[in-house]
């Protein structure tokens, strides 16, 4: 790790002392796009300890690292990597704030009313909730998903390993510290796929079930669907891809195509649809049966994705 924060910075890919930097696959992401989220992880860099000390480094995963970043549609994912000596109310006031900077840079809608136990756990199950995590360098240099995720210990009974290992492959170091190289990936197992589906399925369950109550019931199935899409795909392929993608090659591994078109046009114009929650439950069933079928395992995940995509992106930053 750098001695220096200024070090560090000049160590950064692009943020924040390169203002005209992009982020992975700049063709394949609108101008607009690219500004945004330029900016606020140039303000996300800006955080410190409450001792003064700056982040560690800063990771981007998901569809902004992969150059599938929609406007309004998007997460920008983040793992927030703090020193060591951190305390954990270090983590909370550093969530606290990117929660902040999410809402003041348009990627969160800030809420006007209190969620109670069951939204909050409706939202975490979606992925409405973790757009940024926060953990120490040790943490993430174990390699544990429950570690790096935060994760309860009732919560790590449940979690599977495909979600660390689509989060650190898909993943760029965008300030700070160079440390995906280190963090081992375990390998993939069936009984991974199969607590894939037993989660995916309880919280589509629970979408149907709150339907008429919860105004976002129909958002909570298309995250729900779209991470089940995601991890899927990556069984096959060991890298992620953008929902499209993702959409044409599973599509013709179920018997109801029609429920992933639905989920495009859901996403490029957004209505409640209690059909397309309950349709949603067998193609999940059959999307991770099929994966369990077709794939062999336990499956060792590549470290050369890794490594092809970090060196490609320090590249395209260097040039410009």
């Amino acid at each position: 790790m750098p001695g220096s924060e200024g070090q560090q910075q000049a160590a950064a890919y692009g943020v924040p002392d390169q203002p005209n930097a992009a982020i992975l696959a700049p063709h394949e992401m609108s101008a607009d796009a690219r500004f945004l989220i330029r900016k606020y992880l140039e303000s996300v860099a800006q955080l410190r300890l409450s001792n003064g000390a700056p982040l560690v480094s800063m990771i981007l995963f998901g569809s902004a690292a992969k150059g599938a970043f929609t406007v309004a549609v998007s997460d920008v994912d983040l793992i927030i990597v703090l020193p060591d000596s951190a305390s954990q109310a270090d983590r909370r006031e550093i969530q606290e704030k990117v929660f902040a900077l999410e809402i003041m840079h348009g990627f969160r809608v800030p809420s006007n009313r209190t969620r109670g136990w069951f939204e909050k756990y409706l939202e975490r199950c979606a992925g409405y909730s973790l757009s940024g995590f926060v953990c120490t360098r040790s943490d993430l240099l174990s390699g544990e998903v429950t570690r790096v995720l935060g994760l309860s210990p009732f919560e790590a009974v449940f979690v599977d390993r495909i979600v660390f290992a689509g989060v650190i492959v898909s993943a760029v170091t965008v300030w700070g510290e160079e440390l995906l190289e280190q963090v081992p990936i375990p390998a993939l197992r069936r009984l991974d796929v199969l607590k894939a589906l037993f989660n995916f399925l309880s919280a589509m369950i629970m979408a149907a079930a709150v339907f008429p109550v919860f105004r976002n019931a129909t958002r909570y199935a298309m995250g729900v669907l779209k991470h089940s899409l995601h991890s899927c795909y990556f069984c096959y392929h060991q890298r992620t891809a953008s929902v499209q993608e993702e959409v044409a090659f599973l599509s013709f591994r179920v018997s109801q195509r029609k429920i992933s078109d639905d989920l495009l046009s859901l996403r490029k114009r957004y209505t409640p649809s209690f059909a397309f929650v309950v349709s949603s439950l067998p193609v999940l069933f059959q999307l991770h049966l099929r994966t369990t079928q077709d794939n062999q395992f336990p499956q060792p995940v590549s470290r050369n994705t890794v490594l092809r995509k970090s060196t490609s992106l320090e590249s395209e930053l260097r040039e410009e």
